[in-house]
């Protein structure tokens, strides 16, 4: 019996020592693969929830969050999400224990941009920046009610930075809007809500203009909503759509010869001949086409029961100051309402300099260099060729430190009289002035000198020999307070 008992005690104790080798190493409760189980399932947890900013790392059942949360209450979701991601976790049945949160917060968005599309099949996209997940589910519910049916699609991304008062809902009364419209979208932009949209319904074309017009302050309504369009021109990333109706085949060749003409991408013609004849409002193509189709994205629509024409999207500043000055012209029963908004290209890219007068010199210079701002001989205006140097020298000036000033230096060809020489030089840098001015720029920041070609190369101290041919030069000065 002896011999029997140390045997059984000899199994005995491989058994526990084999127990005690799989519990340490193989066991899915041991610390090494319960710390990799928890790593999958809140990382994945995470993701389901939509917390794409959310890194977790785990320290055993002690978890680490970190990355750029864009509100607080984000931080509170995705701690939240990470505790729970393995049930009601625990010491005992081995979840997460405790979520520690190094997470920075995200530097808040501005302009805080929230976005509404109702598509003419009667679809929404929601898109943009919100305040938080409680604010985007409220949104996202209140589309789906107004919706009748169609389908909705989420986009919206939180964000710090909404501005105070009642924000959520401004956002839902531009829904309310929107779901009258045929077809249309919102935007608010930080206290400004834009209702832009086409309803065949006059009485709803009323309606929503009244409601977003009467807005409570902070906030502010800007209502654009027209009648069906008769005839339109679209510019997007797909390229040039010319759609609605023309009188006669010569009106629509004309509409195409002046669009390829002027636009270089891709071109769709859905135009069609109807029985209708408008007379004038090709004058309105005429004027407002070439310019339009030079828009980032827009609508140039055509409604003859209303005022005409109706220009909405972005364009750079020179783009737009063209425009206006084509179709300043136009008379009714057809004229043109443009409500576009500008738009600056980057600033060229310099060397970095040691001081803000340096290196906004150095953007300045680049813009200047680099273009082609130029004037018709005898000319204050410079010649719509310099629409594109423009544009950068604008956005060079608006990327420059607030606090500095520009000395626009303007001067005339040396075939020209010297009498007229400084005027004309003086013409030129006023020009330019209220070009920028026209773009945002404080008129406090800018003054204008005007030189004859002789003045102008003793005065203008330039860092190369082919500026003093220059019409423009321009000097980054220090405002004294």
């Amino acid at each position: 019996m002896r011999l029997l008992d140390h045997l059984f005690a000899l199994v005995s104790l491989a058994g526990l020592v084999a127990m005690g080798w799989w519990g340490v190493y193989q066991s899915p409760q041991n610390a090494a693969n319960l710390q990799m189980e928890l790593q999958q399932k809140t990382t994945a947890a995470l993701k389901a929830a939509g917390h794409d900013w959310a890194i977790v790392t785990m320290d055993g059942q002690h978890a680490i969050l970190s990355g750029k949360a864009p509100t607080t209450e984000a931080v509170r979701d995705a701690a939240l999400t990470i505790l729970t991601a393995d049930g009601q976790g625990g010491l005992i049945f081995g979840g997460v224990t405790q979520v520690e949160s190094v997470a920075d917060d995200a530097p808040p968005v501005s302009p805080f941009v929230w976005h509404a599309e109702k598509t003419p099949e009667g679809a929404l996209v929601l898109s943009g920046h919100v305040p938080s997940r409680t604010i985007r589910k409220a949104l996202l519910a209140e589309a789906q009610a107004v919706s009748a049916g169609a389908p909705v699609e989420d986009r919206m991304q939180l964000a710090s930075g909404a501005p105070v008062g009642n924000w959520q809902g401004i956002a839902r009364l531009g829904l309310h809007q929107l779901a009258s419209l045929d077809s249309g979208d919102v935007t608010l932009e930080d206290t400004r809500l834009r209702v832009n949209g086409v309803a065949s319904d006059k009485a709803v074309r009323e309606a929503v203009t009244t409601e977003v017009t009467n807005i409570a302050a902070p906030f502010q309504g800007q209502p654009l909503v027209r009648g069906a369009s008769l005839w339109l021109a679209r510019v997007s990333d797909d390229g040039l759509l010319l759609k609605g109706n023309v009188s006669s085949e010569s009106e629509r060749r004309e509409i195409l010869t002046l669009a390829k003409k002027h636009y270089q991408g891709k071109l769709v013609d859905e135009m069609v001949i109807a029985d209708q004849v408008y007379g004038g409002w090709m004058e309105g193509v005429r004027r407002g086409l070439p310019q339009f189709v030079h828009f980032q994205s827009g609508e140039m629509d055509f409604d003859p029961d209303g005022a005409g024409f109706l220009i909405l999207g972005q364009a750079s500043p020179s783009t737009l100051a063209y425009l206006k000055q084509d179709v300043a012209s136009l008379t009714a029963p057809y004229t043109a309402e443009i409500r576009a908004v500008s738009r600056l290209p980057a600033p060229p890219e310099v060397v970095p300099a040691a001081t803000p007068v340096e290196a906004c010199q150095g953007m300045v210079d680049a813009a200047v260099a680099t273009g082609d701002i130029s004037f018709a001989e005898g000319a204050a205006e410079p010649l719509r060729t310099s629409g594109p140097a423009l544009d950068v020298l604008a956005a060079s000036v608006a990327a420059c430190d607030p606090a500095l000033g520009f000395s626009i230096n303007g001067r005339a060809e040396a075939e020209n009289p010297k009498p007229a020489d400084v005027a004309l030089g003086r013409a030129r840098a006023d020009a330019l002035v209220a070009f920028l001015e026209a773009t945002g720029v404080d008129a406090g920041r800018l003054s204008a000198i005007g030189y004859g070609p002789t003045a102008a190369e003793q005065a203008i101290d330039s860092a190369d020999a082919g500026a003093d041919s220059r019409p423009i030069e321009i000097t980054v000065l220090e405002r004294s307070e």
